[in-house]
């Protein structure tokens, strides 16, 4: 039976391939040193990158289906999505703004301001 010194590293393979484990320490194919308390936030990453890829999808158009050929073919900006605008329709649906229409009221509301400042000295 052969032991495993955990001060040699140890290489992972498959899908882990480049990443190691030498003493408490977790490496990165990049180099990178893992301590293992940064290992508890690999979750969060985790879900902050899969919600990234569903709102993503959700911003790409369609790809449309050719009448001629039958062929999926996707339209001409397929590949770009515009975040900003994105998240800024997102935003206007979820909190009930966007375009108030025609038979909107004028809103009322009073933008308060500081009143005049004082010179300021130089």
């Amino acid at each position: 039976m052969s032991q495993m010194d955990p001060h040699d590293r140890i290489n992972l393979t498959g899908p882990w391939a480049g990443f190691g484990f030498q003493g408490d320490h977790m490496f990165t194919p990049e180099g990178h040193q893992l301590e293992p308390c940064d290992m508890a936030w690999w979750s969060l990453t985790c879900n902050i990158a899969r919600e990234w890829r569903l709102m993503m999808a959700e911003a790409r158009p369609r790809p449309t289906r050719s009448l001629a050929s039958g062929k999926r073919c996707a339209t001409k900006d397929s590949s770009v999505v515009y975040l900003r605008e994105y998240v800024r329709i997102r935003r206007e649906r979820r909190l009930g703004m966007g375009d108030p229409g025609a038979g909107a009221d004028v809103s009322n509301v009073v933008h308060m301001s500081r009143g005049p400042r004082r010179p300021q000295r130089v």
